[in-house]
C-alpha cells in the first residue's frame, strides 16, 4: 500500500481514474483536492488503500475521503508520506518545482496545480480554527486539537510561501 514498498503512487491513482471513470475530469480535480487536503493536513498515511471507487447507477466514481488525520503532530510517526509529490516523501522538502513534477507525472497542468493548492492552503486555516470553534462549543476539545489547528496553518502559510504567492 506504501508507494516505497511496491504500492501505487499519485500518477497511478490518477491514471486509474481516468481509464475508468465517465467523465473523468469531475472526479480527477475531486482527487487532486484530495492529494493537497491530505499534504495540508500532514496525513503522512495516505496510501493507496486509502483512495477508492464506488460503483453507483451512473458509474465509478471516487469515493469520499475517509481515514484521514494529522499524523504529523504525533512526534513518534513518520514523517515520510506514503506517497511522493514529485521526487519527495517529506512535506518539510516541497518545494514548487516537487509539484510540478507531481502535476506533469499526474498528466494535470502545473498552473492549475498551483493555483488549486494556494487557494486550498489559503481556506484551509480559517476552516480547522472553525472547526475547534464548534468542537469546543460541543465541550469536545483536547489540546491535540489545538496542535492539529497549528501545524495546517503553518502547513499552508509555508506552502503559500514556497509557491511565491502573496499570503
Amino acid at each position: 500500500k506504501y508507494q516505497h514498498e511496491g504500492g501505487p503512487g499519485l500518477s497511478d491513482l490518477f491514471t486509474l481514474l481516468r481509464q475508468v471513470v465517465r467523465p473523468s475530469a469531475p472526479q480527477v480535480l475531486m482527487l487532486l483536492d484530495f492529494v493537497i487536503f491530505n499534504v495540508l493536513v500532514g496525513n503522512h498515511d495516505a496510501h493507496g488503500k486509502n483512495f477508492s471507487l464506488l460503483r453507483t447507477e451512473q458509474g465509478l466514481v471516487l469515493a469520499p475521503l475517509y481515514d484521514v488525520l494529522c499524523t504529523a503532530v504525533y512526534p513518534q510517526l513518520t514523517d515520510r508520506m506514503a506517497m511522493k509529490v514529485g521526487s519527495r516523501y517529506r512535506f518539510t522538502e516541497l518545494e514548487l518545482r516537487h509539484w510540478q513534477q507531481f502535476a506533469e507525472q499526474a498528466g494535470l497542468s502545473p498552473a492549475q496545480v498551483r493555483r488549486r493548492l494556494i487557494t486550498i492552503a489559503k481556506q484551509l486555516p480559517d476552516l480547522a480554527r472553525e472547526q475547534l470553534a464548534h468542537m469546543q462549543l460541543a465541550g469536545e476539545h483536547h489540546a491535540v486539537l489545538d496542535e492539529v489547528v497549528r501545524v495546517v496553518t503553518h502547513r499552508c502559510a509555508l506552502t503559500v510561501k514556497r509557491l511565491g504567492a502573496a499570503s
